[in-house]
């Protein structure tokens, strides 16, 4: 009933009479990935990700491009897997743009964020599987400057399915070359609790925070770019149907990035406590971030190259090499972005 509806007022709009400002706008993107990674440990399990992500979209705006009416759907293609066509790859939201200000509401692609949210935060895995969010985003952006606060919106409650969202912020100022920001999110899961007289949810609270200062830098000596940030990850992490105390581990976060041509190095330390305290318990329900920060120290080098890069695609290949105490792992990546329309 809400698809057809939608589609009936995306019809309406676009053949409405010309005392109403419009326009019809279309577009076609895919993201392909194939991602190996190799060696098993506590953290994380060796595994093949491959498939590719078809996003076909329609919308209706103003002219002036303030008020956007966009609906379209999310098919995952993916490698080894028998195709499957639900009412979860349905697109639809609302988006409000003016001067500074964005606002997004109702489901809409992850990509549309200011940036791409980091692997603490959100783990490769999700990013492949899920990669749009249900809910809204505020952005405020100007040259020097943004901040961004969303809410997605995972799980709704029923009867076998607790209340699960994430609720967010990310942000950064930036003069000359010097950065400072902030980087986080709350994620509440409403677990179930029983006893002989009662049943009710007994949530677990998961925060994480990464304030952070930094440099960047483009054309340094013969480097396109180069950029460093540094600042303190901190997680509290609370589950009300066990212990119900706070467990907060905080650590060191640094990440070193350089650019040159279509090459591109990354090195990432983290040093410190151990988050998630709750371990495979929570895999994939209250923890999103990735597991190898559960590690005490966790040192993370990425190698990649730009194959192609136009204004329609791009290709780029990778490695990754993870360092944690129970050993080193490593793993392939490439990634295909293409998007085209109107």
């Amino acid at each position: 009933m809400i698809r057809r509806g939608f589609v009936c007022l995306l019809l309406a709009l676009s053949a409405g009479p010309a005392t109403m400002a419009q326009t019809v706008d279309w577009g076609v993107s895919a993201f392909g990935f194939f991602d190996n990674s190799e060696g098993d440990d506590q953290y994380r399990w060796s595994g093949t990700f491959s498939g590719i992500h078809l996003q076909p979209q329609l919308s209706v705006a103003s002219t002036s491009d303030q008020h956007r009416l966009v609906m379209g759907y999310d098919a995952l293609l993916e490698s080894g897997a028998k195709p499957e066509m639900g009412s979860d790859g349905f697109l639809g939201y609302y988006q409000y743009r003016h001067r500074d200000v964005r606002f997004l509401l109702g489901k809409f692609p992850r990509r549309l964020q200011q940036e791409t949210m980091p692997d603490y935060l959100i783990v490769d895995s999700i990013k492949y599987f899920r990669p749009c969010m249900t809910g809204f985003d505020i952005l405020y952006s100007t040259p020097t400057a943004y901040i961004e606060a969303f809410l997605d919106w995972t799980a709704k409650r029923d009867a076998n399915v607790r209340e699960q969202f994430m609720a967010g912020m990310m942000g950064r100022y930036t003069s000359r070359w010097f950065q400072a920001g902030l980087d986080g999110y709350y994620y509440h899961y409403a677990k179930e609790e029983r006893s002989w007289r009662t049943r009710h949810q007994a949530p677990h609270d998961n925060f994480l925070a990464h304030p952070y200062i930094g440099l960047s830098q483009r054309q340094v000596w013969l480097l396109d770019s180069l950029g460093l940030r540094t600042g303190v990850l901190a997680g509290f992490d609370r589950d009300r149907e066990t212990d119900r105390r706070w467990h907060v581990p905080i650590g060191f976060l640094s990440e070193l990035g350089v650019g040159w041509k279509k090459v591109g190095l990354s090195q990432l330390v983290y040093i410190g406590g151990r988050q998630q305290y709750y371990g495979e318990a929570g895999r994939g329900k209250y923890y999103w971030g990735d597991a190898y920060y559960r590690s005490p120290y966790y040192l993370r080098t990425d190698l990649s190259y730009q194959f192609l890069l136009d204004q329609y695609a791009s290709l780029k290949c990778g490695l990754a090499f993870h360092v944690t105490d129970k050993g080193v792992r490593w793993n392939q990546m490439l990634q295909l972005n293409v998007s085209f329309g109107r």
